[in-house]
């Protein structure tokens, strides 16, 4: 299976693979960029097997690829414009890339890093969800209404001092005007939990039964227990938390699924798709 794998695999020497985010703390509802960067030896005409990691928690709005050559290496840049649709943390999986090291003639499945974004922002509301004209207004009209709030307390504090000067007849003091309080940042929103991302990826699956969608739902996986898309299946077992021993089945499906012959992934994803029912709640 791995000799047939390699067969179909373009050899390359990598010195970089990045995975980044403009700007690395968007504002909710906002479109932000994010770019996959890769560099490799030599004179590279394509590179079409760069996997992106699952994106089901952001709204995609386009993706641009382009590949340059300077000083013997060829260049990959892939940028994706999204937007986020709600405030708190969003962990990202790495980028993949599957090729035949140049050097060993070994086939290798490398990764970028892992993407950690914090999505700034009001929290989100039912009509700001919709990208409503009546959402957009909220934030204005809470900022009117703290505004006349104080207002209505520097007001009050003239009267009172007006009223002080006529029956006392003093030089009347310094007023120093209340401070107008100032809306507070919310708390970041809950970070998805195991079973919410599983949920996700097996979503995606589902709506995308592709060799690429495979692996980038196994790096996806591997994650979530702690492992990298470069151990080996038997090394990740090994060391499974006892906590995550339901998701044996699922690691071993999807390691099939990643690497078998095309004949038999449709059935090999299908296997995938049942062992994620299976994970406990």
């Amino acid at each position: 299976m791995q000799s047939v794998r390699a067969q179909n695999l373009p050899r390359l020497t990598v010195e970089r693979f990045t995975f980044s985010a403009k700007p690395v703390s968007p504002k909710m509802g906002r479109p932000f960029s994010l770019r996959i960067v890769l560099v490799v030896r030599g004179y590279v005409r394509r590179i079409d097997n760069v996997t992106l990691p699952i994106l089901s928690q952001l709204a995609l709005r386009g993706d641009e690829r382009t590949i340059t050559h300077a000083h013997g290496t060829s260049t990959y840049r892939e940028t994706l414009r999204v937007r986020a649709n709600r405030t708190g943390t969003i962990d990202l999986a790495p980028a993949t890339l599957d090729a035949v090291d140049a050097r060993t003639g070994q086939a290798e499945q490398y990764s970028s890093n892992p993407l950690h974004i914090v999505v700034r922002g009001g929290m989100l509301q039912p009509f700001a969800s919709a990208d409503s004209a009546v959402g957009s207004l909220l934030p204005v009209l809470e900022r009117i209404a703290l505004l006349g709030v104080g207002a209505l307390a520097l007001a009050f504090a003239l009267a009172l001092t007006t009223a002080y000067l006529l029956l006392h007849r003093r030089r009347p003091p310094e007023i120093v005007a209340p401070p107008v309080p100032l809306p507070l940042e919310p708390e970041p929103g809950p970070t998805q939990t195991r079973n919410e991302r599983l949920r996700d990826a097996a979503l995606v699956l589902r709506a995308e039964p592709t060799r690429s969608v495979v692996r980038s739902v196994r790096v996806a996986v591997r994650a979530l227990v702690g492992a990298s898309a470069h151990e080996t299946l038997a090394d990740v077992l090994a060391r499974l938390p006892d906590i995550d021993r339901d998701l044996v089945p699922l690691l071993r499906a999807l390691e099939r699924a990643a690497f078998t012959t095309d004949e038999d992934l449709a059935n090999a994803i299908q296997t995938c798709l049942r062992a994620f029912a299976e994970v406990k709640e």
